[in-house]
């Protein structure tokens, strides 16, 4: 048989495999965020359709890691199926090395970097922009909604508001008044003449722009209390319990900021000495490193799934499970590294990128020089020593030098 059909056949298994665990790791990773959009769907009112937009938005995210992940396993569950068929052996038999059906994994794992850079790179920071102001725009629309003439409202964390008069869909309030207990030493109230809810992207969260008023602050500890008159206040607002764990993940930045300015910020940061350069700068190596480890993944997968000689699909999943969590885990260690400043931005990032090139170099280097492993016989084989270890032990209270 040609290398050339050979290396067809192996592609075209590779794919089915690839998408099918793209699409149950992509959705098993949106499983928890599922849950928050349930409840806004089913307790707050929000259209079937916005929801769709927001699942839509936040799937790229989720692309970024079931990507390497796929392709681990689409490469894996492939060799171990010839593996297993004794086709990879009857290759051998025929003088063909394995390492000459390393084009078309390579051509995979290269396709599926491509494909992952452009998710990291491109895609995915512009759709956490767009998901951050979807999240704001529902939230004042929640909010426009809770406010309410001359109505107490408790919607938002720590805050009452009161709005004396609100013109139909004019959006400007008139009277308001604010009770802020949000934080433990203060309680503040904020008196305007005029209002309007507007949103603040930069942070992320929602503004009450006010006029003409007065802050009164009452101390709790100090037992005193002051007064400041304004002619303009910004009051920023947390959207609220159901979207803190939304907005809370865009609301550092760093995570819908373009690629190419992420280096200029971290350096215009750490001109002026404050520590989120830091994590900018791992923000920028992580969305290289994980397109490489696409890569990786596919050069470590077929010759770990040659070198196994047993049927079925769980061993697999259970393997590249195993190598993924190893993986994610020094990545999470790396970034926790980098951002106590233990180690430098690049180190902290590409650490485990580069364990993960060690481990295939390794694998790849002794691809032809060992025979396929089968763990069900090995397991038998050890169940049978067991066995016999526990037969010939002998029975408590018996002379060892008499026979029954």
């Amino acid at each position: 048989m040609r290398p050339s059909i050979i290396n067809s056949s192996v592609m075209a298994e590779m794919l089915p495999s690839f998408l099918v665990n793209l699409l149950v790791f992509s959705f098993v990773l949106l499983m928890a965020r599922l849950m928050g959009l349930t409840d806004l769907v089913l307790n707050k009112g929000v259209g079937a359709t916005v929801i769709l937009r927001i699942f839509v938005l936040i799937l790229p995210k989720m692309l970024d890691y079931s990507i390497p992940m796929a392709t681990l396993l689409a490469c894996l569950t492939t060799f171990l199926r010839l593996s297993a068929d004794s086709e990879l052996t009857v290759l051998k038999s025929a003088g063909l090395s394995l390492h000459q059906l390393l084009p078309p994994v390579l051509a995979f794992g290269l396709a599926a970097t491509f494909l992952a850079g452009a998710f990291n790179l491109y895609l995915t920071p512009r759709a956490n922009r767009l998901f951050k102001m979807e999240i704001l725009a529902l939230a004042k629309a929640r909010a426009d909604l809770a406010i309410k003439e001359q109505v107490f409202v408790r919607d938002f964390p720590g805050l009452t508001i009161y709005v004396g008069q609100l013109p139909l869909k004019s959006g400007t309030m008139s009277n308001v008044v604010i009770n802020d207990r949000r934080s433990s030493f203060e309680n503040t109230v904020i008196v305007a003449r005029s209002g309007m809810l507007d949103i603040d992207p930069r942070d992320n969260l929602l503004l009450f722009r006010l006029n003409s008023g007065v802050i009164d602050r009452f101390y709790t500890e100090k037992n005193s209390v002051d007064s400041i008159f304004f002619d303009v206040y910004e009051l920023k607002i947390s959207p609220g319990p159901e979207f803190g764990s939304e907005s809370g993940t865009a609301s550092a930045g760093r995570q819908d900021m373009p690629t190419g300015i992420l280096l200029d910020e971290a350096a215009r940061l750490a001109a002026v000495s404050l520590p989120f350069h830091q994590v900018l700068a791992m923000e920028f190596h992580r969305r290289f490193s994980l397109p490489v480890a696409a890569l990786l993944m596919a050069l470590i997968g077929m010759p770990l799934g040659a070198s196994f000689r047993t049927k079925g699909r769980n061993f697999g999943l259970a393997i590249g499970l195993f190598i993924f969590v190893v993986y994610y885990s020094l990545f999470s260690l790396g970034w926790t590294m980098g951002e106590t400043r233990t180690l430098p931005p690049a180190l902290a990032v590409w650490g485990p990128t580069l364990v993960a090139a060690l481990v295939a170099f390794w694998l790849l280097k002794g691809l032809n020089r060992t025979a396929a492993w089968d763990p069900k016989q090995t397991l038998g084989r050890l169940r049978l020593l067991l066995a016999g270890a526990q037969h010939r032990r002998p029975k408590a209270g018996v002379d060892k030098g008499q026979l029954p």
